[in-house]
């Protein structure tokens, strides 16, 4: 299941500007292996914004909610928006199906 997640810096006045850089220096070496792996399909930095977006790949909202417990700036970082996301296609469908059940949905 894709997750669109909007995260915001929230650490002014907790921490120094060099500790951050110390921090998101090694969240920016787990966010590559993240990539790398396949679970984040995409991860931007907003440009003059202390904002990171995300699209993540992650089996349930479960899975989710865990990994952001597993990130080195979990502390600082603030999510403003986690949306599941759907495929477009699958909604034309339904659209042109006028949301009916399916054949496959009614078949015992």
């Amino acid at each position: 299941m894709l997750f669109y997640c909007q995260m915001r810096w929230n650490h002014e006045g907790r921490i120094s500007l060099d500790e951050l850089w110390e921090i998101e220096e090694e969240e920016t070496r787990h966010a590559e292996e993240t990539l790398n792996s396949g679970y984040c399909i995409g991860l931007w930095k907003v440009a003059g914004q202390k904002r990171v977006i995300a699209v993540v790949d992650a089996e349930s909202a479960e899975e989710l909610d865990r990994s952001v417990f597993r990130l080195p700036m979990r502390e600082y970082l603030e999510f403003e928006v986690i949306w599941p996301l759907r495929d477009y296609l699958g909604f034309a469908e339904d659209v042109q199906n006028r949301y009916r059940p399916t054949e496959a949905e009614v078949a015992p």
